[in-house]
Protein backbone atom coordinates (compact mmCIF):
# COMPACT_ATOMS: atom_id res chain seq x y z
CA UNK A 1 0.00 0.00 0.00
CA UNK A 2 3.10 2.58 0.65
CA UNK A 3 3.44 2.80 -3.46
CA UNK A 4 0.19 3.84 -4.00
CA UNK A 5 -0.05 5.77 -1.18
CA UNK A 6 3.22 7.54 -2.04
CA UNK A 7 1.90 8.08 -5.51
CA UNK A 8 -1.87 9.00 -4.28
CA UNK A 9 0.03 11.59 -1.57
CA UNK A 10 2.53 12.97 -4.51
CA UNK A 11 -0.41 14.03 -7.34
CA UNK A 12 -2.17 15.54 -4.00
CA UNK A 13 -0.21 17.85 -3.00
CA UNK A 14 1.17 19.15 -6.77
CA UNK A 15 -2.49 19.23 -7.74
CA UNK A 16 -2.65 22.24 -4.33
CA UNK A 17 0.62 23.31 -4.63
CA UNK A 18 1.51 23.75 -8.78
CA UNK A 19 -0.42 26.07 -11.21
CA UNK A 20 -3.75 24.80 -12.64
CA UNK A 21 -1.70 25.05 -15.93
CA UNK A 22 -0.17 23.03 -17.02
CA UNK A 23 0.91 21.62 -13.24
CA UNK A 24 -3.29 20.37 -11.91
CA UNK A 25 -3.65 19.52 -16.15
CA UNK A 26 -0.45 17.28 -16.03
CA UNK A 27 -2.15 15.70 -12.68
CA UNK A 28 -5.35 14.79 -14.12
CA UNK A 29 -3.27 13.10 -17.41
CA UNK A 30 -0.91 11.21 -14.79
CA UNK A 31 -3.56 10.12 -12.83
CA UNK A 32 -6.22 8.92 -14.92
CA UNK A 33 -3.18 6.90 -16.78
CA UNK A 34 -2.26 5.28 -13.57
CA UNK A 35 -6.20 4.61 -13.07
CA UNK A 36 -7.15 3.71 -16.23
CA UNK A 37 -4.03 1.74 -17.30
CA UNK A 38 -2.12 -0.39 -14.18
CA UNK A 39 -5.12 0.23 -11.94
CA UNK A 40 -7.67 -1.15 -14.41
CA UNK A 41 -10.23 0.75 -13.08
CA UNK A 42 -13.39 0.35 -15.56
CA UNK A 43 -13.91 3.73 -16.99
CA UNK A 44 -17.78 3.81 -15.88
CA UNK A 45 -16.93 3.25 -12.45
CA UNK A 46 -14.38 6.12 -12.68
CA UNK A 47 -17.07 8.17 -14.08
CA UNK A 48 -19.43 7.35 -10.65
CA UNK A 49 -17.00 8.04 -8.56
CA UNK A 50 -15.46 11.41 -9.84
CA UNK A 51 -18.99 12.51 -10.35
CA UNK A 52 -20.16 13.62 -6.97
CA UNK A 53 -16.77 15.94 -6.20
CA UNK A 54 -16.79 17.13 -9.90
CA UNK A 55 -20.50 18.14 -9.33
CA UNK A 56 -19.05 19.87 -6.11
CA UNK A 57 -16.38 21.66 -7.31
CA UNK A 58 -18.26 22.97 -10.64
CA UNK A 59 -20.75 24.51 -8.41
CA UNK A 60 -17.90 26.31 -5.97
CA UNK A 61 -16.49 27.43 -9.02
CA UNK A 62 -19.37 29.43 -10.47
CA UNK A 63 -19.38 31.30 -7.33
CA UNK A 64 -15.88 32.55 -7.96
CA UNK A 65 -15.96 32.92 -11.58
CA UNK A 66 -18.75 35.38 -11.18
CA UNK A 67 -17.62 38.41 -9.43
CA UNK A 68 -20.10 40.94 -7.30
CA UNK A 69 -19.82 44.58 -7.57
CA UNK A 70 -19.12 46.72 -10.33
CA UNK A 71 -17.99 45.36 -13.26
CA UNK A 72 -14.50 45.82 -15.03
CA UNK A 73 -14.58 47.46 -18.74
CA UNK A 74 -13.56 43.83 -19.85
CA UNK A 75 -16.74 41.99 -18.49
CA UNK A 76 -18.15 39.47 -21.20
CA UNK A 77 -21.57 39.82 -19.48
CA UNK A 78 -23.31 41.96 -16.52
CA UNK A 79 -26.28 41.52 -14.56
CA UNK A 80 -26.74 43.89 -12.17
CA UNK A 81 -24.32 43.63 -9.49
CA UNK A 82 -23.41 40.43 -11.05
CA UNK A 83 -20.77 39.89 -14.09
CA UNK A 84 -17.99 37.92 -15.62
CA UNK A 85 -15.13 38.70 -16.69
CA UNK A 86 -11.33 36.92 -18.37
CA UNK A 87 -9.90 37.61 -14.72
CA UNK A 88 -12.80 35.96 -12.98
CA UNK A 89 -13.46 32.70 -15.05
CA UNK A 90 -9.98 32.32 -15.35
CA UNK A 91 -10.05 32.18 -11.28
CA UNK A 92 -12.64 29.64 -11.55
CA UNK A 93 -11.13 27.31 -14.34
CA UNK A 94 -7.97 27.33 -12.08
CA UNK A 95 -10.65 26.30 -9.22
CA UNK A 96 -12.05 23.15 -10.93
CA UNK A 97 -8.42 22.12 -12.08
CA UNK A 98 -7.14 22.14 -9.30
CA UNK A 99 -10.25 19.81 -7.25
CA UNK A 100 -10.25 17.56 -10.53
CA UNK A 101 -6.74 16.96 -10.03
CA UNK A 102 -6.84 16.67 -5.88
CA UNK A 103 -9.98 14.22 -6.61
CA UNK A 104 -8.72 12.11 -9.02
CA UNK A 105 -5.26 12.05 -6.66
CA UNK A 106 -7.09 10.42 -3.84
CA UNK A 107 -8.92 8.07 -6.26
CA UNK A 108 -5.56 6.77 -7.35
CA UNK A 109 -5.74 5.48 -3.32
CA UNK A 110 -9.66 5.00 -2.90
CA UNK A 111 -10.01 2.68 -6.07
CA UNK A 112 -7.17 0.56 -5.34
CA UNK A 113 -6.61 -0.18 -2.08
CA UNK A 114 -9.48 -1.91 0.27
CA UNK A 115 -10.86 0.08 3.21
CA UNK A 116 -9.45 -2.76 6.06
CA UNK A 117 -5.79 -1.59 4.49
CA UNK A 118 -6.21 1.97 5.18
CA UNK A 119 -7.59 1.55 8.45
CA UNK A 120 -4.71 -0.77 8.94
CA UNK A 121 -2.29 1.85 7.45
CA UNK A 122 -4.36 4.58 9.76
CA UNK A 123 -3.42 2.69 12.95
CA UNK A 124 -0.13 2.58 12.15
CA UNK A 125 0.09 6.62 11.81
CA UNK A 126 -1.34 6.50 16.11
CA UNK A 127 -4.96 7.92 14.67
CA UNK A 128 -6.90 7.48 17.61
CA UNK A 129 -8.87 4.15 17.36
CA UNK A 130 -12.12 5.82 18.42
CA UNK A 131 -12.27 7.71 14.73
CA UNK A 132 -11.17 4.59 12.50
CA UNK A 133 -14.12 2.71 14.33
CA UNK A 134 -16.36 5.45 13.26
CA UNK A 135 -14.93 5.62 9.66
CA UNK A 136 -15.48 1.50 9.65
CA UNK A 137 -18.67 1.48 10.52
CA UNK A 138 -19.40 4.41 8.28
CA UNK A 139 -17.87 2.65 5.54
CA UNK A 140 -20.56 -0.46 6.45
CA UNK A 141 -23.51 1.54 7.53
CA UNK A 142 -23.05 3.11 3.72
CA UNK A 143 -23.49 -0.20 1.87
CA UNK A 144 -26.25 -0.68 4.11
CA UNK A 145 -27.94 2.21 3.29
CA UNK A 146 -27.70 1.48 -0.82
CA UNK A 147 -28.50 -2.10 -0.17
CA UNK A 148 -31.95 -1.13 1.77
CA UNK A 149 -32.36 1.67 -1.15
CA UNK A 150 -32.00 -0.47 -3.80
CA UNK A 151 -34.28 -3.42 -2.65
CA UNK A 152 -36.95 -0.68 -1.48
CA UNK A 153 -36.74 0.93 -5.15
CA UNK A 154 -37.02 -2.31 -6.69
CA UNK A 155 -40.10 -3.14 -4.86
CA UNK A 156 -41.60 0.71 -5.38
CA UNK A 157 -40.98 0.11 -9.37
CA UNK A 158 -42.65 -3.47 -8.95
CA UNK A 159 -45.65 -2.05 -7.10
CA UNK A 160 -46.72 1.04 -9.49
CA UNK A 161 -45.08 -0.04 -12.75
CA UNK A 162 -43.66 2.87 -14.05
CA UNK A 163 -46.34 5.35 -13.32
CA UNK A 164 -44.94 8.67 -14.87
CA UNK A 165 -46.78 11.45 -12.85
CA UNK A 166 -44.88 13.64 -11.20
CA UNK A 167 -46.99 13.59 -8.09
CA UNK A 168 -46.75 9.83 -7.56
CA UNK A 169 -43.05 10.02 -8.89
CA UNK A 170 -42.80 12.83 -5.32
CA UNK A 171 -45.02 10.05 -3.09
CA UNK A 172 -43.02 7.14 -3.96
CA UNK A 173 -39.85 9.73 -3.22
CA UNK A 174 -41.11 10.41 -0.17
CA UNK A 175 -41.83 6.81 1.03
CA UNK A 176 -38.73 5.66 -0.11
CA UNK A 177 -36.74 7.79 2.27
CA UNK A 178 -38.67 6.82 5.32
CA UNK A 179 -38.32 3.09 4.27
CA UNK A 180 -34.97 3.33 4.14
CA UNK A 181 -34.20 5.95 6.91
CA UNK A 182 -36.24 2.94 9.04
CA UNK A 183 -34.79 0.00 7.75
CA UNK A 184 -31.28 1.21 8.01
CA UNK A 185 -31.62 2.46 11.32
CA UNK A 186 -32.85 -0.97 12.13
CA UNK A 187 -30.21 -3.31 10.17
CA UNK A 188 -27.25 -0.38 12.65
CA UNK A 189 -29.07 -1.45 15.75
CA UNK A 190 -28.95 -5.35 15.07
CA UNK A 191 -25.26 -4.43 14.09
CA UNK A 192 -24.05 -2.65 17.36
CA UNK A 193 -26.66 -5.62 19.32
CA UNK A 194 -24.48 -7.95 17.44
CA UNK A 195 -20.94 -5.81 18.98
CA UNK A 196 -21.98 -6.34 22.07
CA UNK A 197 -22.87 -9.96 22.22
CA UNK A 198 -19.66 -10.45 20.83
CA UNK A 199 -18.15 -9.06 23.83
CA UNK A 200 -16.61 -5.20 22.16
CA UNK A 201 -14.91 -3.50 24.41
CA UNK A 202 -11.87 -2.51 22.94
CA UNK A 203 -11.36 -1.26 18.95
CA UNK A 204 -12.31 -3.18 15.73
CA UNK A 205 -9.56 -5.25 15.35
CA UNK A 206 -9.00 -6.29 10.89
CA UNK A 207 -6.71 -8.69 9.43
CA UNK A 208 -5.08 -6.83 6.15
CA UNK A 209 -3.37 -8.53 3.29
CA UNK A 210 -0.26 -7.42 3.15
CA UNK A 211 1.59 -7.59 -0.50
CA UNK A 212 4.69 -7.13 -1.72
CA UNK A 213 6.47 -3.50 -1.79
CA UNK A 214 6.85 -3.09 -5.27
CA UNK A 215 10.27 -0.85 -5.53
CA UNK A 216 9.90 -0.15 -9.86
CA UNK A 217 6.42 1.27 -8.68
CA UNK A 218 7.92 3.73 -6.15
CA UNK A 219 10.13 4.91 -8.63
CA UNK A 220 7.74 5.48 -11.34
CA UNK A 221 5.23 7.23 -9.26
CA UNK A 222 8.61 9.42 -8.49
CA UNK A 223 9.66 9.65 -11.45
CA UNK A 224 5.95 10.79 -13.35
CA UNK A 225 5.85 13.55 -10.26
CA UNK A 226 9.02 14.87 -10.63
CA UNK A 227 8.44 14.86 -14.46
CA UNK A 228 5.32 17.11 -13.59
CA UNK A 229 7.50 19.71 -11.52
CA UNK A 230 10.08 19.85 -13.94
CA UNK A 231 7.56 20.58 -16.76
CA UNK A 232 5.86 23.42 -14.18
CA UNK A 233 9.64 24.94 -12.91
CA UNK A 234 10.53 25.42 -16.87
CA UNK A 235 7.08 26.84 -17.81
CA UNK A 236 7.43 28.93 -15.05
CA UNK A 237 11.32 29.78 -15.94
CA UNK A 238 11.83 29.74 -19.52
CA UNK A 239 9.63 32.75 -20.29
CA UNK A 240 12.48 34.45 -17.77
CA UNK A 241 15.42 33.10 -19.60
CA UNK A 242 14.63 33.66 -22.85
CA UNK A 243 13.71 37.37 -22.36
CA UNK A 244 16.78 39.45 -23.34
CA UNK A 245 18.58 42.01 -20.80
CA UNK A 246 17.19 44.99 -23.02
CA UNK A 247 13.51 43.68 -22.68
CA UNK A 248 13.27 43.96 -19.08
CA UNK A 249 14.71 47.32 -18.92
Amino acid sequence: MADKALLSLGLVLTALLAPPAPGGLLVIVVALAALLGPARVPPRLLVEALGPPVAFVVLGALSVAVAVGAATPDAWWALGPLSMGPESAARGAGLVVHGVAGALGVLVLATTTPMVDLVTAARRLRIPAACLDIAALVYRLLFVLLDVALAAHAAQAARLGGSGRVADRLRAAGSLVGTVLVHSFARARRLTEGLAGRGYEDDLRTLPVTGPRSLRFEAVALAAITAVWLVVWVSAVGPFLGASPGQGA
